[in-house]
């Protein structure tokens, strides 16, 4: 029979070709029909066997065992499964002695697993210096100060981004947003650690805006300052220079007639000095250059020296070697400051509480119960350009002491201008006029959650989003490459990977106005956190400079340096990340070289680590410094010879960025790939990878700068301080710390030589695949079986343990859990509940924010501050002991 030409136009073919016979159709139907048979048999029997494996996998064998994982064993049930997911043995860490680096060598992987080698090579193949220069684009192309309607568009954009990286549906505006302390906020933290999901969480704290600001000099003729940072040709993105004007976020409303006088860096300690010389500070405008310490504290300082007004300006000073008298351009056509910029920046008391000055200790919901600030200055305060702070540091000239008497920092960079520093006080007035509207504003968190097979212990990565301007660098750097992150994790998902640990990602708001997002946030869900959370891992801007910096809890220094260490610098790849600590030239010999002095350590102490101590400024703070979450923070950043980073300018813009910042964005992408590494470590390892020991030799790093910080203050002091306490402690977590380790080793080895090894999918399809004629299409979620779509099991099966190797293996896993919950708590152990003195939100004992620093950390904060503030031996000795007890008990607990 032929076909006719109807049937072959429809199939294709050429109609003289013969039909099949009937005989050859129903033996082909038949055969069909039996396969069909065969693969449905298999199916439902590996179905079966999977339905025990499950929910039997530990139960009685033959009458011999009683259930291995019972409803009491839920968190026993989620370690095997996840290390069951990830390929049994291929779940643990290689033994040392085959311990690889290099991510391009891995070890061959089961067909169907993703173990957590695996899944860092499938992680580390997706940054992208395109899609983060796209993203830098996208994130900066318009102004987003916090409370703004482009602040709310940028957390509706992120959450729809997050959404398609995850592989969720792309929701609606007004979708998974939600006010804080809703039951649909509180649940999604609370009871969806095992959801997949994105939203935005809504708090009501208290900003300001500018409404009017004036700076004058009452000259005759008058001197006004512009206020204004300036249009340059070249960059597009500084005509939106008015968007958001100058001023300083918590400032206070103001109009101050008074003389002005200079006080250096405006520190505390200046203005102890400058009092001692005689300077009256009452009802006086001081002049202060920015550096050394916070803003706020500037601000602070002079308040408390009785001065009616501050102004803060940029000294190119402090831009290093990139500067117009060594021969550099100003932007935009070439790497110095633009001599206009403006570092806008919030002047809340940092380092008394961060957040929402209205609700300490308590989470801004909308009608929460709101106190009188006790963060905010009562005195007013603006930013000034170089440009605008020439005439007025001209007008104190040859009035009072001459700056370089007192030593190089109170003079500055602004001499290649003409300028000679004096202090003054000046003969003509200043006219200072800040007027703010204080309200409440709504802020967003855009929050997403990726389950894991533990929910209990629970790893944190956080950005935050808002910016003063544009925020090319501060902190939009920061969130291209949490982005990328995001990019990563979804690729694993799409795989299949399911972590072991849960992951939330966090994008913060109204961090630049002190913290607020991340603090009211952590606020509600304090209690949570102390039970849940084991580490939060913070990128605040990944590009602002060459240096790669990181500083982190020691318990995790080792496992960030460690990451940094293995991902290959993009552009040069014959060195790590790690090695471009100094690319840029070093801070600390630049200075030296300059005021011609030795420096002296600064509070923040590598410890041996090579990684630094946190203090604060950004959203690490409540997890570390209130509830004693192990935290981390790292980036590019600017050294002595990198091009001119405009902080808190219109100037930090993606055309600044592409052009001098991170040229090609290599930058952005390998911050991306060492907190990526880092999180993944920490969500897939099987024993926590925190360094207790670590920890226990950087106490006795802290212990030995305090002794140097005690025996120098000896002369101030009204007694002797007695450490031996302390010095014991320490020794007491050293020895607990040393022993878990070996613990920890042990328990490896012990559940290394009980799991079975995949035996499945080493040469082409698996078993079960070829069954079902899917060749290698693994990642194929159904089979279609007659129009029936029916679930593929994960594949491939490992042999199921002995019974008595079950029996082995809950008891090791038992003891595993035992151990990560002594890690995960670890650092909660130094939180005291009374807090530190005259600052009691801060409640860690090891490592603050400097009473008068802000930014920079101060080790054993409490004795520290006892000496060298208080001046008292008899409280300092009561912070040792007290400080001593509390690690005494950290000691018992691992020994537990």
């Amino acid at each position: 029979m032929k076909l006719n030409e109807k049937d072959a136009a429809q199939l294709g073919l050429d109609a003289q070709l013969p039909r099949p016979t009937t005989s050859t159709v129903d033996k082909q139907s038949s055969k069909r029909k039996t396969t069909q048979i065969i693969r449905l048999s298999a199916l439902f029997g590996i179905i079966l066997y999977l339905s025990l494996y499950s929910s039997n996998l530990f139960g009685a064998q033959h009458g011999q065992n009683e259930a291995f994982i019972t409803k009491n064993d839920g968190p026993l049930n989620s370690y095997w499964h996840g290390i069951a997911t990830k390929g049994m043995k291929f779940s643990l860490p290689r033994p040392e002695k085959h311990h690889d680096h290099h991510h391009h060598k891995h070890p061959h992987h089961p067909h169907g697993h993703i173990s957590p080698k695996k899944a860092e090579k499938i992680f580390l193949s997706v940054p992208s210096n395109d899609s983060a220069a796209a993203a830098s684009e996208r994130y900066t192309s318009y102004p987003h100060p916090a409370g703004s309607g482009y602040d709310l568009y940028s957390a509706l954009a992120l959450k729809n981004e997050w959404e398609k990286e995850l592989g969720l549906r792309v929701s609606g505006a007004n979708e998974f947003v939600y006010e804080a302390g809703s039951a649909e906020s509180q649940s999604r933290i609370r009871n969806g650690a095992d959801k997949l999901g994105v939203w935005v969480d809504t708090y009501y704290p208290i900003l300001n805006t500018p409404v009017h600001a004036s700076v004058t000099l009452l000259t005759d003729p008058p001197i006004k300052a512009k206020l204004r940072e300036d249009i340059v040709d070249g960059d597009p993105d500084s005509q939106l220079r008015d968007e958001v004007p100058v001023f300083h976020g918590l400032s206070a409303s103001g109009d101050v007639k008074a003389k002005y006088v200079y006080a250096g860096y405006g520190r505390k300690k200046d203005f102890d000095l400058l009092q001692e010389k005689g300077v009256d500070f009452n009802g006086k405008i001081v002049l202060t250059k920015y550096g050394g310490s916070f803003r706020g504290l500037k601000v602070k300082a002079a308040q408390e020296a009785g001065a009616a007004g501050v102004i803060v300006f940029t000294d190119p000073g402090d831009d290093g070697e990139i500067i117009e008298a060594n021969g550099y351009e100003a932007y935009p056509d070439g790497p110095a400051r633009q001599p206009s910029s403006v570092q806008r920046g919030s002047v809340q008391f940092l380092s008394k509480y961060p957040g929402d000055p209205s609700t300490p200790g308590e989470p801004a919901y909308k009608n929460a119960t709101r106190v009188e600030s006790g963060s905010q200055p009562s005195i007013p305060s603006l930013p000034l350009s170089y440009e605008d702070v020439i005439p007025l540091l001209k007008a104190l000239e040859g009035k009072g002491i001459h700056a370089s008497e007192l030593g190089s920092d109170f003079t500055g960079g602004l001499e290649y201008h003409g300028v000679d520093y004096y202090i003054g006080p000046s003969d003509v007035d200043l006219h200072l006029v800040n007027e703010m509207n204080d309200r409440v504003l709504p802020i967003w968190n855009t929050m997403a959650v990726i389950p894991g097979h533990i929910t209990d212990e629970v790893i944190i990565l956080g950005n935050h989003r808002d910016a003063w301007v544009l925020g090319a660098s501060d902190p939009n750097s920061g969130t291209v490459s949490q982005y990328e992150v995001v990019r990563g994790l979804g690729a694993l998902l799409k795989k299949g990977w399911k972590p072991l640990r849960t992951i939330i990602l966090t994008s913060w708001d109204a961090e630049e106005y002190g913290l607020v997002g991340s603090v009211e946030w952590a606020e509600d869900f304090g209690d949570w956190l102390v039970d849940n959370a084991v580490a939060y891992l913070n990128i605040d801007g990944s590009a602002s400079g060459t240096n790669f910096h990181a500083s982190a809890s020691p318990s995790i220094a080792l496992a960030l340096k460690a990451a940094a260490e293995e991902i290959n610098f993009s552009s040069d790849p014959e060195r790590s990340v790690y090695d471009t600590r100094n690319d840029g030239g070093n801070w600390d010999e630049f200075s030296a070289a300059n005021s011609g002095e030795e420096q002296l350590e600064t509070s923040t102490i590598a410890g041996g680590s090579g990684i630094g101590a946190l203090g604060s400024g950004s959203d690490y703070t409540p997890f570390l410094q209130r509830y004693g979450i192990a935290s981390s923070d790292l980036g590019y950043k600017g050294g002595p010879k990198d091009p001119v980073y405009h902080y808190h300018s219109i100037y930090d813009s993606h055309t600044w960025q592409a052009k001098y910042g991170d040229v090609g964005f290599h930058r952005h992408t390998d911050a991306a790939k060492v907190i990526g590494l880092l999180t993944l470590r920490l969500a897939d390892t099987l024993i926590l990878p925190l360094n207790t020991t670590q920890y226990a030799r950087d106490l006795q790093y802290y212990l030995e700068k305090v002794q140097v910080i005690a025996n120098s203050s000896s002369l101030s002091l009204d007694g002797s301080i007695n450490f031996e306490a302390l010095a014991l402690s320490i020794e007491s977590v050293g020895k607990a710390s040393i022993k878990l380790d070996k613990e920890k080793k042990e328990l490896i080895e012990k559940l290394r030589k009980l799991l079975p090894k995949p035996k499945f999918g080493h040469n082409g399809p698996s078993f079960v695949s070829r069954i079902f004629g899917k060749g290698c299409d693994h990642h194929k979620k159904d089979v279609d079986v007659e129009g029936i779509k029916l679930p593929i099991p994960h594949l491939p099966i490992p042999k199921l343990p002995s019974p008595h190797k079950l029996k082995e293996i809950k008891e090791v896993l038992k003891e595993i859990r035992v151990v990560n919950k002594k890690l995960q708590h670890f650092e909660y152990g130094f939180i005291s509940e009374e807090g530190l003195k005259d600052r009691e939100w801060y409640k860690h004992k090891i490592t603050a924010p400097g009473l008068w620093l802000g930014y920079g950390a101060t080790t054993f904060p409490s004795i520290t501050e006892a000496i060298t503030i208080d001046h008292s031996s008899s409280l300092a000795q009561k912070e040792v002991d007290d400080v001593a007890q509390l690690l005494n008990s950290v000691a018992q607990k691992l020994n537990a």
